[in-house]
């Protein structure tokens, strides 16, 4: 079928070059090649009829659009081919785009924020690159942790992991997680609104 495909989009792209065609007649044909026909039609912006009966007199006729059929040319062609003539339906609609953008959309946002927003953050409430600042929030909050522990900030603990963050940043492996969490979330997300539509 790939091969019909390039087949008609190369004969539609002869008639699109053609000044002199405003119109052009695929022979007859069955319907599974009448919709390759359809669709490589639409992509080109292309106005589609259908028209005969049955599966071995159906044809289709493309209009450029500058040049959309009268209601008596369709008349006229409907008479030859005897029968009714169909508009080409609308394309179909591709389900998944929504997905795709939401879970690009989640990604990024998560890699921003895991890059760029908590060690902003973290700065300011005192889990600084050079450590933790004097005075601030971390500060009380390395007190109390060092309290509890007997004298120390235990390691692993979540003053020694949020320092640890403010000072280097994320590892590339969980920014990458958390950049997959996100994209997972939002591609969710995008997939409940495709159903919706």
């Amino acid at each position: 079928m790939d091969t019909f495909r390039e087949e008609v989009q190369n004969e539609i792209d002869r008639f699109l070059q053609d000044a002199s065609q405003r119109r052009h007649t695929f022979p007859p044909m069955d319907q599974g090649p009448i919709d390759v026909v359809l669709e490589v039609a639409n992509d080109a912006g292309l106005k589609s009829y259908i028209f005969g009966q049955g599966q071995v007199e159906t044809y289709v006729l493309v209009w450029k659009r500058q040049f959309a059929p009268t209601d008596e040319e369709i008349a006229a062609e409907e008479a030859k081919a005897g029968g009714k003539s169909t508009p080409a339906p609308p394309p179909k609609k591709v389900r998944g785009g929504r997905r795709l953008l939401y879970g690009a959309i989640g990604g990024t946002i998560t890699a921003g924020v895991l890059l760029v927003g908590a060690p902003v953050v973290l700065g300011a409430v005192g889990f600084a690159s050079t450590g933790i600042a004097a005075g601030s929030f971390a500060a009380s909050m390395m007190s109390a942790a060092a309290v509890a522990n007997g004298g120390g900030v235990a390691a692993g603990s979540a003053v020694a992991v949020l320092q640890s963050v403010g000072a280097a940043g994320f590892s590339a492996a969980t920014v990458a997680g958390g950049t997959v969490a996100g994209a997972s979330v939002g591609a969710a997300l995008g997939g409940r609104k495709d159903e919706k539509d």
